[in-house]
C-alpha cells in the first residue's frame, strides 16, 4: 500500500493503489482524501476514480502489461541500445517505456520522452500536410509538381501529385544516385544536396503511374511544394500547423545540424551482444525522413489517426485509401503510409531505417489499437516486435491467419508488356549449361522451349507467373538478391524441375577490353574508371572500393552490390561502346557516357 500526505495529517485508510498508464514508476495517478475532514468529497472522488479504474483495466489490464514487459525484457541491459515502445488503445496511452541504452558513452537510458530519428515513418507527417493543404483548397494531387518546384526537368512535366504520395512516379530515389555517385550515408546530406539531385535527373526510371516503386525523392518535393505554397520553411509549418495543436512537443523536423536536440537517442550497430560502434547521422531529408520524435509524441499522432483534430474524418481516410496505378490496380501505400491487411483486418502501418535506427508504426483501426517502436540499434525487428505485441494484446480477437486464393486468371487485369519481357531469356539446369529452359516471344506472345525440345504457348497470370492455356504448366519466375540471377519453376506434365540464369560463357575473356575505358555522368557529378584486372571488369572510383562485374549475356554485367545490380552497356551502330546504363532496386538506366580517345 502507498501513504499519502495532505496538508500534514497522514492516512492510509483511504488510498487508492495507483494506475501506472506510461508503465514507468515516476508516472502514478494517486487520490486520497480525509475522510474525517471532507467525507462527501472523498465519497464523490473515490466512486469517480474507481470507475475511471476500472475502465482502465478494462482497457488494458495489468497482465498484459507483465506480458509486454516479458516480451522487451532480453533489451533491459545498461550495456546496449535498445527500444522505446508505445500502445494506444481507444485513443489512449496504455503502455510506454524504454529498454538499453539511448547512449552508450553518457550512459543515459532510454525513456518514453528519449528523442529518436524516426526515418521514414516521417513520411505520414509530410502525408498530413499535403492533405490540410488540399482540404483547404491550396492544391489538388493532379498538380503537376513542375509548377511547385523550380528547376525541374522537362522529364518530370508528367509527374503529379498523386504520383509522388503513391510512390508511383518514376522519380529516382536518392539514396542509391547519391552512393553511385560516391556520397557516403555518413556524409553530410542536406535538404538542398536532394532537390539538387532531382533537378539533374535525365529521364525518369518508367511512366508515371505504370508501377509502384519507393522514392524518398518524390517526399522531399513534396515538402518542397509545402515551402512554396506556404511560404514558410517545411520544418516551421510542421511546428506549427500539426506539432503544436497535437501537443507533440518533443518533435521537430531536423534541418539544420546544429540544433540542439534534448534527450537525443545516438544510434549504433553491431551484434546482439556487442561490441557496438556509433553509426554517424548527417542527414536533413525532409519530407522522406529526418523527424526527430518520441514514443509519446508519437501515440498522440496515432491518437489522431483514430480521432482527429486537425482535419475532419473524411481527410483521414483519404489519407488511408491507397493510391491506384494506372490499370486500376492499387499501390498498397497512400500519404505516407502503407495499407494493408494483417490476419484479416486492414493494417495501416510504415517502416522506417536509417544509420542505426529502425523505426515502426502500427495501427489496426478495427481495433482502436496503436503501436510505436522505436530502436537505436540496427539489428533490432521493429515490425515483428509490433506484431509480437498485437497479438498479445487482442488475442484472440485477431482472425486466425488464412492461406490466400489466388483469383482465376479471367479476373485479373492485363500484364503490361515490359513486365512480361523483364523475364525472357535463358536459363540452365543444375549448372549444366547444356541443359536449358528458353523463355521467349513470338509474335508478342511469351513462350517457353522445356528441355526436353517442347515449346509451349503460355499466358501471364501474375507479375511472376506464367501459365498455359490449359493452366496444366505453370512458371514461376523469382529474382536473385540483386535482381540476377533470374529464376524459373517448371511444374509440368512434359517436364517439371527449376532453371537458373547462368553466367554466358559465350564470349573471349579479351572481349572485356572493349568496355574499358572512362564513364562520366552530368546527373552524377561524377565518372568511373573501368578496367580489366586477372580478366574481372573492375568498376573504380576515387571514394568506393572497387566492385567486380561479372558478364552474364551480351553488353550486360551484375555484380554483388547493390547499388550496381545490373549494368547494360551501349554501342554505336558501328559497334563501339558508347556507353552504359545502371539499373538498383529502385532507379532504373542511370546513363553514363563513356570518354572516346580521339
Amino acid at each position: 500500500m502507498t501513504e499519502s500526505c495532505i496538508e500534514d495529517s497522514c492516512s492510509n485508510d483511504f488510498t487508492i493503489q495507483p494506475w501506472i498508464f506510461s508503465g514507468s514508476s515516476d508516472t502514478a495517478f494517486l487520490m486520497t482524501a480525509n475522510q474525517k475532514t471532507f467525507p462527501l468529497l472523498h465519497r464523490m472522488l473515490s466512486f469517480i476514480w474507481i470507475c475511471f479504474f476500472a475502465q482502465a483495466t478494462l482497457l488494458f489490464p495489468q497482465t498484459l502489461e507483465t506480458s509486454i514487459d516479458q516480451l522487451l525484457k532480453p533489451y533491459d541491459r545498461h550495456d546496449a541500445p535498445g527500444i522505446a515502445v508505445g500502445v494506444m488503445s481507444q485513443g489512449q496511452t496504455v503502455y510506454a517505456k524504454g529498454w538499453g541504452m539511448a547512449d552508450l558513452e553518457h550512459r543515459i537510458p532510454i525513456t518514453p520522452d528519449s528523442v529518436f530519428d524516426i526515418a521514414s515513418v516521417s513520411k505520414q507527417f509530410a502525408g498530413i500536410a499535403i492533405a490540410i493543404l488540399e482540404s483547404e483548397g491550396k492544391l489538388t494531387l493532379n498538380d503537376r509538381i513542375n509548377d511547385h518546384v523550380s528547376g525541374l526537368p522537362d522529364a518530370f512535366a508528367p509527374v503529379e501529385l498523386r504520383h509522388l504520395l503513391h510512390h508511383t512516379s518514376g522519380i529516382r530515389d536518392w539514396p542509391g544516385v547519391f552512393v553511385l555517385g560516391g556520397r557516403r550515408f555518413d556524409d553530410v546530406i542536406s535538404f538542398q544536396d536532394i532537390l539538387g539531385m532531382a533537378r539533374r535527373q535525365e529521364a525518369l526510371s518508367f511512366s508515371p503511374g505504370e508501377m509502384y516503386t519507393y522514392s524518398n525523392t518524390g517526399y522531399n518535393l513534396l515538402a518542397r511544394t509545402v515551402e512554396t505554397i506556404s511560404g514558410e520553411a517545411f520544418a516551421d509549418w510542421m511546428k506549427d500547423q500539426v506539432f503544436i495543436p497535437l501537443e507533440m512537443n518533443h518533435s521537430h523536423f531536423h534541418d539544420h545540424l546544429g540544433i540542439l536536440v534534448s534527450n537525443r537517442v545516438r544510434s549504433y550497430q553491431g551484434a546482439r551482444q556487442g561490441p557496438f560502434t556509433n553509426v554517424g547521422n548527417q542527414l536533413m531529408a525532409l519530407g522522406s525522413s529526418s523527424l526527430y520524435s518520441t514514443v509519446n509524441d508519437l501515440l498522440k499522432w496515432v491518437a489522431h489517426l483514430d480521432q482527429p483534430t486537425l482535419v475532419n474524418r473524411e481527410v483521414i481516410e483519404k489519407m488511408v485509401t491507397p493510391g491506384l496505378l494506372n490499370n486500376g490496380e492499387s499501390a498498397g501505400y497512400a500519404y505516407g503510409l502503407s495499407i494493408g491487411e494483417y490476419r484479416g483486418v486492414k493494417r495501416i502501418s510504415h517502416s522506417g531505417g536509417w544509420a542505426g535506427f529502425r523505426t515502426y508504426l502500427l495501427y489496426l483501426p478495427k481495433f482502436e489499437l496503436g503501436i510505436v517502436v522505436l530502436s537505436n540499434w540496427s539489428g533490432m525487428n521493429t515490425s515483428a516486435t509490433a506484431y509480437q505485441i498485437a497479438g498479445t494484446v487482442l488475442g484472440d480477437k485477431l482472425p486466425q491467419e488464412t492461406k490466400r486464393i489466388l483469383d482465376p486468371p479471367s479476373s485479373k487485369k492485363a500484364i503490361s508488356a515490359p513486365i512480361t519481357r523483364k523475364w525472357i531469356g535463358t536459363y540452365q539446369i543444375d549448372d549444366n549449361t547444356n541443359t536449358r529452359v528458353n523463355l521467349y516471344e513470338r509474335n508478342t506472345q511469351p513462350w517457353i522451349l522445356l528441355p526436353n525440345g517442347v515449346g509451349v504457348m503460355l499466358e501471364m497470370d501474375s507479375p511472376h507467373t506464367f501459365v498455359n492455356t490449359r493452366k496444366t504448366l505453370t512458371v514461376t519466375c523469382s529474382d536473385g538478391v540483386n535482381g540476377w540471377p533470374r529464376s524459373l519453376k517448371i511444374q509440368s506434365p512434359e517436364w517439371s524441375g527449376a532453371a537458373t540464369e547462368g553466367a554466358s560463357t559465350e564470349f573471349d575473356e579479351s572481349e572485356l577490353a572493349e568496355y574499358e575505358g572512362i564513364y562520366y555522368s552530368t546527373e552524377l557529378l561524377t565518372e568511373y574508371h573501368l578496367k580489366v584486372d586477372e580478366q574481372t571488369l573492375q568498376a573504380i572510383h576515387h571514394r568506393h572500393d572497387p566492385t567486380t562485374l561479372t558478364r552474364f549475356a551480351k553488353d550486360r554485367f551484375t555484380s554483388n552490390v547493390w547499388y550496381w545490380s545490373q549494368v547494360d552497356f551501349d554501342r554505336a551502330p558501328s559497334g563501339l561502346v558508347t556507353g552504359m546504363r545502371v539499373t538498383q532496386g529502385r532507379n532504373r538506366n542511370i546513363k553514363l557516357i563513356k570518354k572516346q580517345i580521339r
